[in-house]
C-alpha cells in the first residue's frame, strides 16, 4: 500500500509502509504529520500508521564528510519523447539513449556491465550498416549481415537484463526506492520502460528534497 504526507497543502510521496518507518527514524517525518493511503482519502498521523511496528534506527557510518553519498540525477528526458525520437530517427536516437543511460547508471553503480555491453551493440550496429552496404554495392550475398544482426540482437537484450540488475540493486541499496521491473517489459521495451520508471524516480527524488526543505 503507497501513503502520501501532506503538509503546509503539499502533497508528497507515494511512499511504502518501509519509507514512512526510515523517514520517521531520521526525522525527516514526523509522526504529527497527516498521511492518506490508496485505500482511504481521510488523512491520519504517522504515528498511527506505523502504530507499535519497531522503526529501526538509521544505519550511520563514523567517517566524517561520509554520512550521506550524492548520486547525480538520471537523465530525464520523459519516455514518450525517447519513443517518438527513437521512431522519428530510425532506432538511432534509441541506440545512443541506451548509451546515455547506461553512461549514468554506471556512475551510481561503477559494477555495472551495461555500458560496455551497449557499446558493444553500437558497434555490431555499425557492423550491420557497413555489411550491408558492401553486399548492396558489389551486389553479391553475405551472411556477415546475418551475423551481424545476431550479434546485435544478443547484445541489446543481454544489456536490457543487465541495466535492469543493476538499476534494482542501487534503488533497492544505495538510493532504496522498492524498485521492481518487470522481466517481459524489459525484453520487450527496454530503454523506454527504463526512462518511464527513471521519470518516477526523479520525480520522487525531487519531492523528497522539497519536503526536506519544508521541514
Amino acid at each position: 500500500m503507497n501513503y502520501f504526507i501532506t503538509r503546509e497543502g503539499q502533497q508528497y510521496g507515494p511512499y511504502t509502509l518501509a519509507d514512512l518507518q526510515r523517514y520517521a527514524a531520521s526525522g525527516e517525518v514526523l509522526v504529527t504529520d497527516l498521511a492518506t493511503s490508496d485505500a482511504s482519502s481521510e488523512p491520519i498521523p504517522v504515528s498511527q500508521i506505523i502504530g507499535t511496528i519497531a522503526v529501526p534506527a538509521p544505519m550511520r557510518t563514523a567517517v566524517p564528510g561520509a554520512e550521506m553519498q550524492y548520486f547525480p540525477d538520471p537523465p530525464n528526458l520523459h519516455w514518450a519523447l525517447v519513443l517518438l525520437f527513437g521512431m522519428l530517427s530510425c532506432g538511432i536516437f534509441t541506440i545512443v539513449w541506451d548509451i546515455v543511460q547506461a553512461a549514468w547508471l554506471k556512475k551510481v553503480e561503477p559494477t555495472s556491465n551495461a555500458l560496455l555491453i551497449y557499446c558493444g551493440a553500437a558497434v555490431a550496429w555499425v557492423g550491420i550498416i557497413v555489411a550491408s552496404v558492401i553486399a548492396t554495392t558489389s551486389h553479391t550475398s553475405t551472411i556477415d549481415v546475418s551475423i551481424m544482426q545476431l550479434v546485435y540482437v544478443v547484445a541489446v537484450i543481454v544489456g536490457r537484463f543487465s541495466f535492469r540488475s543493476s538499476m534494482e540493486n542501487h534503488f533497492n541499496t544505495a538510493e532504496p526506492m522498492g524498485l521492481s521491473l518487470s522481466g517481459v517489459m524489459t525484453f520487450f521495451f527496454g530503454g523506454i520502460y527504463f526512462q518511464y520508471h527513471i521519470n518516477d524516480i526523479v520525480r520522487r527524488k525531487h519531492q523528497d528534497l522539497l519536503f526536506q526543505a519544508t521541514r
